[in-house]
């Protein structure tokens, strides 16, 4: 399959729903997969196992009323990863012919000879797979046809247009895309699963100007059902309120303050929590916290919850990379450890079983027990009273092992609950240690940023380094 680029809005697009953007059945890929692992232990790999993912979708971004890119894409590609005698071997292929199938796999075997074995690699322990465990919606193809998504990328622009507004607000980019996925996995164990999936985005760039000043703003919505997407309206709109906002910003001083992270971006924090439990960190011991189980990470009324089984969630699947079955369960409660993130090899390293966890982290979600219905952003801010309101990292990062932190940022600066001045050119910094045990508040204003759903978070102080 292959990528091709319209140079205007033609009709087409499926139309029957039954596989969107698609064109193999699930069972076409099944074969494949189940061809390969047969075929790798028919050359003399002790397991194998094979996953082959098939995408494809139409995206449109528009900008001043014309189509600027306009792109119908397909692909699909097949990895073969064998172990023989604890070593490793791994290959891939965009073809699924059975000629190209038996290259792939000659190839993957040839690689785990060269290399020197590992005691922990392998397939994951057949009692841990998702041979029964129910499968999770994913799969709600749009059906849009290029025009229709041209239709709802104007649209975001035309928002953007009518804002009102004494100064100039452009956008660089408005856009609309609609994608479906299909995948299947196969181990030499006999297990063979398939499923399919399918997200839909829309988006939009702005520049906003006054005199020789500009900001740029962004907005963008993507779910996997349709009637789930916001607005074109309101993502135009947010992209340049966003932009418009940030205009006149001033820098700050240096000072000690009140730090509220903008829902937006508090999924962030969350990663550098969840980071910590990591088995490659875990492992290597590139964390401040080792032998992380049962310690203190958060302040007690803080927990973290893993649903990998959530209907249509951004980061949902019945199982791991290798097969494996998540489940629903405690990540951090009440500030206390209480799960790892493991695929089968750090697990056997660290002496515990996978938490089905090889891919990724599924649908995480920072809950305080003492956040009320009625905290929104409104509230969260007469909480901090005055201080910072971040909405923005421009860079910056931390240190795992040792919890330092520093990212420049910008946002608003807030006097008694009230926003005074947008601010920027300054970082942030503190100790990742003492930060997650300080946080003394979670909004109830959430938002959703991929794995991850956090509402805005509320630090009681903070080093700000500015001019």
């Amino acid at each position: 399959m292959s990528i091709g680029t319209l140079s205007r809005p033609v009709e087409g697009g499926p139309r029957d729903g039954a596989d969107g953007y698609l064109l193999q059945s699930e069972a076409d890929l099944a074969k494949a997969v189940t061809y390969a692992v047969e075929r790798s232990t028919a050359l003399g790999a002790g397991g194998a196992i094979a996953r082959v993912n098939e995408g494809g979708g139409i995206s449109i971004s528009v900008a001043n009323g014309e189509v600027e890119n306009a792109v119908r894409d397909g692909n699909q590609s097949l990895q073969i990863t064998v172990f023989l005698e604890g070593r490793t071997g791994m290959a891939s292929t965009e073809s699924l012919s059975r000629n190209a199938i038996d290259r792939v796999v000659e190839q993957a075997i040839s690689m785990a000879r060269q290399l020197e074995p590992d005691e922990e690699a392998g397939l994951a322990d057949r009692e841990t797979l998702a041979w029964d465990s129910p499968s999770v919606p994913l799969f709600a193809p749009s059906c849009h046809n290029a025009v229709e998504l041209t239709e709802a990328a104007m649209a975001i622009e035309a928002a953007v247009k009518a804002t009102a507004t004494a100064d100039i607000v452009r956008v660089s980019e408005a856009g609309a895309a609609s994608q479906d996925a299909r995948f299947a996995l196969a181990t030499s164990q006999g297990f063979c699963r398939t499923g399919s999936s399918s997200m839909q985005h829309r988006w939009c760039q702005t520049i906003a100007q006054r005199g020789d000043e500009m900001k740029q703003g962004h907005w963008g919505s993507s779910v996997r059902r349709i009637e789930e997407l916001e607005s074109g309206e309101l993502v135009g709109k947010l992209a340049a309120k966003r932009a418009l906002d940030m205009l006149g910003a001033e820098g700050l001083t240096t000072r000690r303050a009140p730090v509220l992270i903008d829902a937006t971006v508090a999924a962030s924090l969350v990663r550098e929590m969840c980071g910590q439990l990591s088995g490659g960190a875990q492992y290597q011991r590139m964390t401040f916290l080792p032998d992380a189980m049962e310690q203190v990470l958060t302040a007690a009324h803080l927990s973290v919850t893993e649903d990998p089984f959530e209907p249509f969630g951004l980061a949902s699947a019945a199982f791991d990379s290798e097969g494996v079955a998540g489940t629903r369960r405690d990540i951090i409660r009440d500030g206390v450890v209480k799960g790892l993130f493991l695929d089968t090899r750090m697990g056997r390293k660290l002496g515990r079983a996978s938490t089905g966890n090889a891919g990724g982290m599924r649908n995480l979600a920072l809950i305080s027990s003492l956040t009320a219905p009625t905290d929104d952003l409104t509230a969260m801010l007469r909480k901090m009273g005055t201080g910072l309101w971040l909405t923005r990292f421009m860079g910056g990062g931390s240190n795992p092992a040792t919890g330092v932190y520093s990212r420049a940022a910008a946002g608003f600066w807030v006097e008694n609950g009230q926003v005074v001045q947008a601010v920027q050119g300054f970082t942030v910094a503190g100790n990742l240690q003492d930060m997650f045990k300080a946080i003394v508040a979670v909004g109830a204003d959430i938002y959703r940023e991929g794995a991850i759903r956090a509402g805005s978070i509320l630090l009681p102080d903070m080093q700000i380094a500015g001019r």
